[in-house]
């Protein structure tokens, strides 16, 4: 049953609404016709745009919010779809304005470009009924190819789609085109997961704790449709005017106890006083049984194949699975925008070299965190984070759009446009500029071993056996000024990243002084051999870039629990690769499954050889600055602490480590790019 609510920009037209019958509720008259309130003015000018929102079916039944902003007047139009987990717009129970996830200027953008938006809300969040068995869970992909499929028989839709969003609503694009739904030509992820455990919650083995609570907050307030102004908490917009008179806000119950929640009301009351069938209470009720992937339920998850809050789900099952293979055998396009300081850097590297040659591609990375690019007129809340402007690139929102323009209309409209004949690798080379490359890695590129010397060196020399001590300190922390890529903080940040401040805390490696510009692209490897005097370890390691004046900024980082040092092969990351595909690049890779872990690695003297990679980079080290590879044991407020380091922290204690130099020990692989800043490779 389809629940339809037509409208124009200021003054959305009637419509006849179905009666509807929910479970626990008591039918209240639904008034026809139907109006909802008046769309922001500032969204076009009278005539331009038409509003319309629906309740779409899911295979099961359960109803989805969509809302569809489109060129008025009659046509059809190919349609680009944004599946939200709780918010598709927004809206102000005071004054009943309206915000749509989107912002005006690029609705104003698109459908003057002859698309529609449709702005969805997955099951279990916004004004969409149903639950969420668990967050990233298969289901939400099946739900978004209904999504898909729907809007394409629609009469206003000429059958094409493409898909936008990022974060969660990229991993959303991914998990609908493996279902490989009719109509669906492009997706175009943004910041998005492709091994969640090992990017998300559980880097190298190690639990992040920042992003975790932050995440399961703010999914949770979102769900209960919050409405908190001070922390810019909004509810959804209702999809249906039960009353009739024109206005939406109405239709949220009163929050009467002042909690800045109505689903817990023993008795819900409206504004109107106007009786209901309670339609939008009823689906955020529903949201309440969402199984969230709170920090507890993580936590009680260590591995890979860990069961995740009491469901069958593993990590395996959430993470790529066979999502790669289908995609890959599905024709659909895929283009997706990576940040050099997000936490999914290393997973846009992995979409676009395990789909490149399978089905086309594409991968544009910027020197972002996990936010967008700067807004042209200031409007969005997505910041792009300090090292936009500490390069002073110029780039906003409006490069980006340009380029999704170009990728959607090849791809959604078959305008043959050329985009088909560019090079597919669109990277930013921080001290360089941007740069369009032909795959990923570079095949230029030039892995180069900097021994670990004595006095704490770092150079290409072969080097004498020796040992370094480092005992560590648990106090030390990634974070500067208070934001690191782990903790959502990097894109509000005012500076680039610096560990300067907590330097004394950690060991550190630093080559002798350039005598030309370096450029490092690709992704960096550490090799590490040590024993200690505990049992367990936990190693964090810090490229850094030291200027003449001693001064440093963070290039990348990465981290691996010791306990999982065995190396399995890369392409065991998705359980159904096939098609003569697999999972690239050939990165090291531990497996992370309870199998791969082992009790007390370090025990009794013995000594532990970890190979484990740094997040992708591209970097030019400027003639006269220094190399320097930092490691420390712990990263407080951001990592949970090994149970056995943690024991020997609460007693005061810490343990040492002794770090192998000579030949075939310890080191710093770099992928350096041949020529001064990797010139060779501009277009």
């Amino acid at each position: 049953m389809i629940l339809r609510l037509a409208g124009a920009v200021r003054r959305l037209l009637p419509a006849l609404v179905l009666p509807l019958a929910l479970p626990g509720c008591v039918q209240a008259p639904l008034h026809a016709p139907l109006h909802a309130s008046p769309a922001p003015a500032a969204l076009a000018s009278d005539a331009a745009l038409r509003r319309e929102a629906w309740y779409v079916p899911a295979r099961d039944g359960t109803r989805l919010a969509l809302t569809v902003y489109r060129p008025a007047g009659g046509g059809t139009f190919p349609t680009l779809l944004w599946i939200h987990p709780n918010r598709r717009e927004s809206i102000d129970p005071r004054t009943g304005a309206i915000d749509p996830i989107m912002s005006r200027s690029e609705i104003a953008f698109w459908t003057g470009h002859g698309y529609a938006i449709a702005l969805a809300e997955m099951r279990g969040g916004g004004a969409s009924f149903g639950t969420r068995d668990l967050d990233r869970s298969p289901q939400l992909g099946r739900d978004g190819a209904d999504m898909v499929e729907w809007i394409g028989r629609q009469p206003w839709s000429d059958g094409t789609l493409g898909m936008i969003g990022a974060s969660y609503q990229g991993f959303i694009q991914y998990a609908t085109a493996a279902e490989r739904p009719a109509g669906l030509r492009a997706i175009f992820p943004e910041i998005a997961g492709f091994d969640d455990y090992g990017s998300m919650f559980h880097p190298g083995g190690i639990m992040n704790t920042a992003l975790s609570a932050f995440a399961s907050g703010s999914m949770a307030s979102m769900a209960a449709n919050t409405f908190d102004p001070a922390r810019n908490l909004l509810p959804a917009v209702p999809v249906v005017d039960e009353d009739g008179d024109g206005e939406l806000a109405d239709e949220i119950p009163i929050d009467q106890n002042g909690d800045g929640q109505f689903v817990d009301e023993a008795q819900p009351a409206y504004a109107d006083n106007m009786p209901r069938a309670h339609i939008y209470l009823q689906a955020t009720r529903e949201h309440l049984a969402n199984t969230q992937l709170t920090t507890t339920a993580l936590a009680a998850a260590p591995h890979r194949d860990s069961p995740i809050a009491g469901t069958p789900y593993t990590f395996a099952d959430l993470d790529p699975g066979s999502r790669p293979a289908a995609i890959a055998a599905s024709g659909i396009a895929v283009f997706n925008r990576g940040g050099w300081f997000d936490y999914h850097v290393r997973d846009a590297a992995l979409w676009f070299a395990t789909l490149h040659g399978h089905t086309p591609t594409r991968m544009m990375i910027a020197p972002t965190g996990h936010g967008g690019f700067p807004a042209a007129d200031g409007e969005t809340e997505s910041r792009a984070g300090p090292y936009f402007s500490h390069f002073g690139e110029p780039a906003t929102e409006d490069f980006l759009n340009a380029q999704k323009l170009r990728f959607f209309d090849h791809h959604v409209r078959e305008i043959d446009n050329g985009f088909d004949r560019e090079r597919p690798v669109m990277i930013y080379v921080m001290g360089a500029g941007w740069r369009v490359e032909e795959s990923w890695p570079l095949a230029r590129a030039v892995a180069t071993r900097l021994n670990f010397d004595d006095g704490g060196s770092l150079i290409e020399q072969p080097v004498e056996e020796g040992q370094d001590s480092y005992r560590v300190d648990f106090t030390t922390s990634s974070q500067s000024n208070g934001a690191n890529r782990w903790n959502y903080m990097i894109s509000r940040a005012q500076l680039p990243l610096s560990l300067d401040a907590d330097a004394v805390r950690r060991l550190a490696y630093l080559s002798p002084p350039l005598e030309r510009d370096t450029e490092v692209t690709g992704h960096p490897l550490v090799e590490l051999v040590f024993t200690a005097d505990a049992a367990d370890a936990d190693v964090y390691a810090y490229l850094e870039d030291v200027a003449p004046d001693g001064s440093s900024l963070l290039v990348t980082e990465g981290q691996l629990r010791a306990n999982y040092h065995r190396l399995r092969p890369i392409d065991g990351m998705a359980v159904a690769v096939g098609h003569g595909i697999g999972v690239r690049p050939a990165l090291p890779w531990q497996g992370f499954d309870a199998a791969d872990y082992f009790s007390q690695p370090l025990a009794d003297g013995a000594e532990v050889r970890l190979k484990f990679d740094l997040l992708p980079t591209s970097w030019v080290f400027m003639a006269g600055h220094r190399i320097r590879l930092s490691l420390a044991g712990a990263d407080a407020g951001s990592f949970a602490m090994h149970p056995a380091l943690q024991a020997m922290a609460d007693a005061g204690e810490a343990p040492t480590w002794h770090i192998r130099r000579g030949p075939q020990q310890s080191a710093l692989i770099l992928p350096i790019i041949p020529g001064e800043g990797g010139a060779d490779g501009r277009d």
